[in-house]
């Protein structure tokens, strides 16, 4: 059976899932290309089309869309992200104030790094840190198992 996000929060310890089986699985698409509204690892995969692609492997339904993540899950500080924590950021256009992507927590050590699926200069799935460019865009982190 399905965990359905939106409407269920379970904890860390609440299901089978483990935080490296999450990191594991994403890091089998690095590499793959950006594609707009992409979904598979054969075509390649927008940001959100990235997470739900590797969260939908493990059976949790997550939204299609990055705003959509908004009001999804419980929000963590970014010091204390896991890894298979969610972090989202606005949009591309400096004046946008909505989440317009987003990736996953891979480590959160001596500085925090995600992978997700960008249409930027590393284009495609890649391994970024938290950057300065990432922390103008910055929203929030979000654990959503």
């Amino acid at each position: 059976q399905k965990l359905v996000v939106p409407n269920y929060t379970p904890s860390r310890g609440s299901t089978n899932l483990s935080q490296d089986s999450i990191i594991v699985f994403a890091s089998n698409f690095l590499g793959t290309p950006y594609l707009w509204r992409g979904t598979s690892p054969s075509t390649g995969f927008d940001c959100s089309g990235f997470i739900t692609h590797v969260f939908n492997h493990f059976d949790i339904k997550v939204p299609r869309s990055s705003v959509d993540f908004t009001h999804v899950g419980q929000e963590v500080l970014a010091a204390e992200a896991l890894a298979g924590d969610l972090i989202l950021f606005k949009g591309t256009d400096s004046a946008s104030t909505i989440v317009g992507h987003m990736g996953i927590v891979t480590e959160n050590v001596d500085s925090l790094r995600f992978i997700h699926s960008t249409s930027g200069r590393q284009y495609g799935v890649t391994v970024t840190t938290l950057n300065k460019h990432y922390l103008r865009r910055f929203v929030k982190v979000i654990r959503i198992f």
